[in-house]
């Protein structure tokens, strides 16, 4: 989502910075910090992940005003920062786009609910669910923590940006499947296959990089 501020109204655009702004609260909370104190590497990782999510969200093809299809790079960033400083990073993403004048600024907090935290959700509640039930496998690490999760997570963010779309009164469903949803289903494998090689080639040259991976549990499941 880029949603311009001449798309919103004054209570949509309060309601959504208002929903972002105790999002990030709670966030802030969860955060571990002391990791980012102790270990310098970790905070180079997150701005790193900021500088990956700009340059991704700009290779983008506009669809509808305030719609867009690019990749999200959630996936990835999730796994290997941890979801706390994901929504971090790509919150701080947003507002960077925001002031390259790329989105609005009255709908940045409806773009993180549309674009960001549909994804990080997927990719967590996908993976804790695989650590929980099935083996301790590198590949299932790779094609379900990081593929079905990217492939999935692009879809939640299709539909939920679509449902707030249509809640704001902006477009009918009609419109947005033919000129939105449709196309996105083309991103879901190429979405999986970018975060599938970005996660192969950190497990395997930097595994300690990476939050979500334990070398010593997939590489002897």
């Amino acid at each position: 989502m880029n949603l311009p501020n001449s798309l919103l109204s004054n209570t949509s655009a309060t309601i959504g910075w208002l929903a972002l702004v105790i999002a990030l609260w709670l966030t802030a909370r969860r955060a571990p910090w002391r990791s980012v104190w102790h270990v310098p590497l970790r905070l180079h990782l997150i701005l790193t992940s900021i500088a990956f999510l700009i340059f991704l969200w700009l290779l983008r093809a506009d669809t509808l005003p305030g719609l867009s299809l690019h990749f999200l790079g959630l996936t990835a960033v999730t796994l290997l920062i941890g979801w706390p400083f994901a929504l971090i990073a790509g919150t701080l993403a947003l507002i960077i786009l925001v002031l390259l004048g790329y989105a609005g600024m009255a709908g940045l907090g409806i773009d993180f609910w549309g674009m960001i935290v549909p994804p990080i959700a997927v990719t967590v509640l996908i993976s804790h669910s695989a650590q929980r039930f099935l083996p301790a496998n590198f590949f299932v690490y790779l094609f379900v923590d990081v593929f079905l999760s990217a492939l999935l997570g692009v879809l939640a963010a299709a539909v939920t940006s679509s449902l707030l779309m249509m809640a704001l009164g902006l477009y009918a469903w009609d419109t947005l499947w033919q000129s939105y949803l449709a196309l996105s289903l083309l991103q879901t494998i190429p979405e999986g296959i970018v975060n599938g090689m970005i996660m192969t080639a950190l497990t395997l040259l930097v595994p300690t990089w990476v939050i979500s991976f334990d070398e010593k549990r997939y590489f002897s499941g």
